[in-house]
């Protein structure tokens, strides 16, 4: 009898170490498994911070866009293009007729590509004082550009001066997009 009793204990702790062992291995599976979620989780999480900072510069930029939208739409007032370039003459011609000259486009000269410049040749003619002021105000224009190269001469009626002068002008144009 003593050696059943003795087999019990011995029976009792090996199921007890077991059981142990099975519970052991299932919180160390659910531990494991815990862990990768939680590493899912976090680069979610992370993600998600991501796109909301980048939702939150999305709107900024947007509310910054609306708050400069006139700025914005008179930069793109200021650049000449093909279909602007005729509105150009017109402003050039009505310079003309502020200061009493006479304004006559020779040749225009628009770029193929980005590396080529617009340029514009044109002639204008009156007294000294019309032609001084034309330049004054085309200085003022919205539109980026210098006068590259300017030939003035007095225009004779024979050997009489009748001061007029015509100034034959090249007009080179930075801001024109293709």
């Amino acid at each position: 009898m003593n050696l059943l009793n003795n087999k019990k204990p011995f029976w009792a702790l090996a199921a007890g170490f077991t059981i142990l062992a099975i519970l052991g291995a299932l919180i160390w599976f659910t531990y494991g498994k815990i862990q990768q979620a939680s590493a899912v989780s976090a680069e979610a999480e992370g993600k998600i911070a991501l796109l909301e900072k980048k939702e939150r510069e999305f709107s900024l930029a947007e509310s910054n866009l609306k708050d400069f939208g006139p700025e914005i739409d008179l930069l793109d007032g200021a650049f000449l293009s093909e279909g602007t370039f005729v509105d150009f003459l017109r402003l050039l011609e009505s310079l003309a007729k502020k200061t009493g000259v006479k304004f006559s486009a020779q040749n225009a000269k628009l770029p193929q590509s980005d590396k080529e410049i617009a340029s514009l040749n044109f002639e204008i003619t009156g007294n000294f004082r019309g032609v001084a002021d034309f330049f004054a105000l085309l200085d003022k224009i919205p539109y980026a550009g210098i006068v590259d190269s300017a030939i003035i001469s007095p225009k004779a009626d024979g050997q009489k001066r009748t001061g007029v002068i015509t100034a034959r002008i090249n007009y080179i144009i930075f801001n024109f997009k293709i």
